[in-house]
């Protein structure tokens, strides 16, 4: 007899290619759970435990870790020595192995997993049994994923180079697999045993989960890598693209700092649009108000169930990506009359605790690595520098805009009030520049900034930057501190009447 050994977590699709594979001639070996799922829709198994002569032990920790089932797999079926070892043992050769692994990341990502249980969702024998098929794909065909289910079974009837050749590749997506799981555990032990410390060796084993069209430029080659399942789905809309993905990253970093019913419009990973408001239809005019023009092809992410009367609202204007955690009954219908705009939901839970603890850049040669920027600081933790003590208003106001200048691109100005945006300046060689471009937008689209505050992500070195500020009737500032010239700008905030809160963190952004 020759076997096909099917031992799967993600059942998907697995009673398909069992009665396909008995139907060839296969004999099925199972593991008791998906031994019973496989007897419930009429197919034929014999469990490993019937093969091997040895029960499952210690609840299911060892059920294929045995010789009747690794030799079979191992075999060399060019080498005599080896087949006639399996006749000598009366071994059977397992020629089709179909395993995926316990869900060890969906299971960390879970807030009800204590430690116990996550140790439990350490898959033992499944990477052994995938590393071994693998190790013999001449004569192994060894599945992973239920999308290669129907390849595998073509490649099967079909035998020849072609098959070899796609056995290959199945073969190599097992080790990728098994390198990405084994990160996923690096990854958590790490954060158990290494907090606030980077790790010695940083492991990088990603699966390709999608190809895109090209990179940032049509010129360049992209695609999606994942260590896990994702927090978020396209609901609707053609495919992401390279930039696509970049600026909804951004809007998830950006939604996740604000706790009333907020709305923010991106555009090339950079906020031109912020409220928030005591709903949404509110939060939307009050972002959308911020800078009329820029919207025009941006992205619109929300913290709250997107209802039918917002919906309205951002659909007057050309909006590539709407997000939402949830979409009210009705509103999906109505916004897929524009059959390529995306439409996503996200999961808000993951936003505030995110899978990956280091942000990684390539360069050239290597890599840097450091912790995310959480903006966590409280007002509490607020220095007032200035004789002007801010007043309740102007707190309010100043927490919203160092929220909002967290989220830009260095060197950032934030000009706001306690609810929406009103001018944004980011990316300049200089503070100065930065803040001009903000109080030219905030005229530009008729924002009255008497009242308002400023937010920036980095210190001010100079004075010329409060003192362009003043004739706007800006009257309280937001920075961190940290500069040789502090003296020299609290001074000038003294002189014009403006208090001044030093964070003593800067959210400076390359």
């Amino acid at each position: 007899m020759r076997y096909a050994l099917i031992s799967v977590s993600d059942k998907t699709g697995c009673e398909v290619i069992a009665a396909e594979l008995a139907s060839r001639g296969y004999g099925i070996l199972s593991t008791s759970s998906t031994a019973n799922y496989l007897r419930e829709r009429g197919i034929a198994v014999l469990e490993v435990s019937d093969l091997t002569g040895f029960p499952e032990i210690m609840d299911g920790r060892v059920k294929t870790l045995h010789p009747r089932i690794h030799a079979g797999i191992l075999a060399n079926r060019d080498i005599p020595a080896h087949m006639q070892s399996l006749e000598e043992h009366g071994i059977s050769p397992i020629d089709v192995v179909i395993v995926n692994l316990y869900p060890f990341a969906e299971t960390v990502a879970k807030a009800s997993s204590d430690h116990a249980w996550i140790i439990e969702n350490i898959d033992i024998g499944g990477p052994s049994l995938l590393r071994a098929a693998a190790k013999n794909y001449n004569h192994v065909t060894v599945v992973t994923d239920p999308a290669d289910y129907q390849d595998a079974l073509t490649a099967l009837d079909r035998g020849g180079e072609e098959a070899l050749r796609f056995r290959e590749y199945l073969a190599r997506k097992v080790f990728s697999l098994t390198s990405a799981y084994d990160a996923n555990i690096t990854g958590y032990f790490a954060t158990r045993l290494d907090e606030g410390k980077l790790p010695t060796h940083l492991n990088l084993s990603l699966i390709q989960t999608r190809k895109l069209r090209y990179g940032e430029n049509p010129h360049q080659a992209g695609a999606l890598y994942e260590s896990g399942k994702s927090y978020f789905e396209v609901l609707h809309g053609k495919e992401m693209s390279y930039t696509n993905y970049m600026d909804v990253d951004s809007a998830f970093r950006g939604i996740r700092l604000f706790d009333e019913p907020t709305v923010i419009i991106y555009k090339h990973c950079n906020p031109c649009g912020v409220g928030s408001g005591k709903t949404l239809a509110d939060a939307y005019k009050r972002a959308l108000g911020t800078d009329t023009a820029s919207p025009y092809g941006g992205i619109v992410v929300v913290n709250r169930q997107l209802d039918l009367e917002t919906a309205r609202l951002i659909n007057e204007v050309f909006t590539e990506i709407i997000i939402a955690p949830a979409y009210a009954d009705g509103v999906l219908d109505f916004l897929r009359k524009k059959k390529d705009r995306r439409l996503i939901a996200y999961q808000e839970s993951a936003l505030k605790s995110p899978a990956g603890k280091l942000q990684v850049r390539s360069l050239l040669n290597s890599y840097l690595a450091q912790e995310w920027d959480n903006v966590t600081e409280m007002p509490s933790d607020w220095k007032v520098v200035t004789r002007r003590q801010p007043t309740d208003d102007e707190l309010k106001a100043l927490r919203f805009a160092w929220n909002c200048v967290a989220i830009m691109s260095s060197n950032a100005i934030a000009i706001t009030g306690a609810d929406q945006a009103l001018g944004l300046g980011m990316g300049q060689t200089s503070r100065i520049d930065s803040t001009e471009i903000a109080l030219r937008k905030a005229g530009k689209f008729g924002h009255d900034l008497r009242g308002a505050v400023c937010a920036s992500d980095g210190y001010f070195p100079f004075r010329d930057s409060v003192e362009e500020l003043e004739p706007y009737g800006i009257k309280a500032i937001i920075q961190p501190g940290g500069s040789k010239g502090d003296s020299e700008v609290v001074n000038a905030c003294d002189e014009l009447g403006i208090a001044m809160i030093f964070t003593g963190v800067r959210h400076f952004k390359h």
